[in-house]
């Protein structure tokens, strides 16, 4: 048993809404949906629901870093 007396981790959660990256990482709805659309940014459908992988997204992020 784990020493804070759980015998499992949780994994974190991997996919999330276009409304939860706007609250996490900025920008505005219709941001995150030209990503998607423009094919940038990689999603999952459910129904109508668009989900974005955490691992795409770090992706994304690099792949859009600038430096001087």
């Amino acid at each position: 048993m784990a020493a804070n007396g759980c015998a499992q981790t949780v994994p974190g959660k991997r996919l999330n809404t276009i409304k939860e990256l706007t609250m996490e990482f900025g920008g505005t709805e219709w941001f995150w949906r030209s990503q998607i659309w423009d094919g940038q940014l990689p999603y999952v459908q459910v129904g109508r629901k668009m989900f974005i992988d955490r691992l795409d997204l770090e992706k994304f992020i690099q792949d859009n870093k600038l430096s001087n």
